[in-house]
């Protein structure tokens, strides 16, 4: 997962139309690719399976656009837990994600990595906007 930042802004607004209880809807941070900290936007759901989130993810790199998905391989299977286990996976292969979230479930903080003993930062908070 290298990355090189272009240009970009992300405009965090916080929603009061998100579900509280869940790790559901957008979140706009960033994460660090390539030594540099990326403008990137974490989407989980739309829904929760067996307690499992899923989701995808997007971040610049020389102006363009670098998707993923996210996958919780397991869960207690309530759903709620705030620190999940995801694996990522992109054009640059795949690796783990650990986030926590806050109790309301309105931002996470986490680290990811590719396998190897170092991890990167990754957060976000909720928000509306979508990159394009």
């Amino acid at each position: 997962m290298v990355a090189i930042l272009a240009a970009s802004s992300i405009p965090c607004i916080a929603t009061a139309t998100q579900s509280n209880r869940f790790p559901l809807g957008k979140y706009c941070g960033q994460l660090l690719s390539n030594g540099i900290m990326a403008e990137a936007q974490t989407t989980f759901g739309p829904s929760v399976t067996d307690g499992k989130i899923s989701g995808s993810y997007v971040f610049f790199e020389e102006g363009q656009t670098v998707t993923g998905l996210l996958a919780e391989p397991s869960d207690d299977g309530d759903g709620n837990d705030l620190t999940r286990n995801l694996v990522w996976q992109d054009k640059y292969g795949h690796g783990n994600l650990v986030i926590t979230f806050t109790s309301d479930f309105s931002e996470f903080q986490g680290n990811w990595s590719d396998g190897g003993k170092a991890s990167f930062p990754w957060n976000g908070m909720r928000c509306e906007p979508t990159i394009s």
